[in-house]
């Protein structure tokens, strides 16, 4: 009886040390998106900026162009020692929620050449609001090329 008794013992502590712990399923990781530079709806310039899927540019949006005139922006960095950049201003007239898409790089043609070794890439956005003020927002970007 008492080897009966020492057989079925050794059993269930095989099955409850070895077996039943390799059914417990842990959480999944956490991984973070990737390619979200900053999403502000804070504040009075309500944008979305983003990398681009390939991490050659960077896209970005405004959720909503209330209480706004117009919004510049300033898009900045250095490569290889040189200064680079785009601008220009968006206003209610030329569809302020569209998506737009700026590169690390130059295109002509269809014909796109991007920059390698950035440095200090910054947008700035700057709200001219429709009581007068002016707010400005500015965007520090990591560059991975």
């Amino acid at each position: 009886m008492v080897k009966r008794l020492s057989f079925v013992f050794i059993i269930l502590f095989f099955i409850a040390v070895i077996i039943a712990p390799q059914q417990v399923k842990a959480a999944k990781k956490f991984v973070p998106k990737k390619g979200i530079v900053k999403k502000v709806v804070s504040g009075s310039i309500p944008a979305v900026v983003r990398y681009r899927g390939d991490r050659l540019g960077i896209l970005f949006s405004f959720l909503n162009f209330n209480g706004m005139e117009s919004v510049s922006y300033a898009f900045t960095y250095t490569t290889s020692g040189n200064p680079q950049g785009a601008g220009g201003t968006i206003t209610a007239a030329n569809d302020p929620t569209k998506q737009r898409e700026l590169l690390f790089g130059t295109c002509s043609t269809s014909v796109c050449t991007y920059h390698y070794n950035l440095a200090n890439a910054r947008l700035v956005l700057t709200a001219k609001m429709t009581n007068g003020k002016t707010v400005s927002k500015s965007y520090r970007i990591k560059t991975y090329q």
